[in-house]
């Protein structure tokens, strides 16, 4: 039973780290874009914009919401890595693609990126509802 505490409250404070981390991340990412704009001529990209909406879209809210419900168990390690590799090429995706846009030119790369990014987020989607659904069936 402490065991199983002291790993809850762990497994929290993890959370909380990934939290400031990814917050970072998506200032890290409004300022790029706000530095980039500077350079870019008036050109601009919806993908280069709101690149700062794919690490809060996909980790500060998620995030937040696993620590403010309190019933919701924390991601497996496995889930965790998987839906962080996806939230990274799909933003790295984005960031290319926004490059290529105002730059005036065009690629394949970025597309792929977001394609296995989008799959990586659903591998990582689906090992967190496996592993809750096992922890909830544990509690009954």
């Amino acid at each position: 039973m402490i065991s199983s505490i002291l790993a809850a409250r762990k497994n929290r404070e993890e959370l909380r780290g990934g939290l400031i981390i990814s917050i970072c991340c998506s200032v890290f990412c409004l300022v790029f874009y706000l530095v980039y704009n500077i350079f870019s001529h008036g050109v601009h990209s919806p993908f280069m914009t709101f690149l700062f909406a794919w690490p809060l879209a996909l980790e500060v809210i998620p995030t937040g919401l696993c620590l403010m419900v309190r019933s919701l168990p924390g991601p497996s390690v496995l889930s965790s890595l998987s839906w962080n590799t996806g939230t990274a090429l799909v933003t790295a995706g984005s960031l290319l693609r926004g490059i290529f846009d105002i730059a005036g030119n065009s690629s394949d790369h970025q597309f792929y990126m977001m394609v296995v990014g989008f799959a990586f987020l659903a591998a990582g989607l689906v090992l967190y509802l496996l592993g809750t659904s096992h922890h909830f069936s544990r509690l009954n």
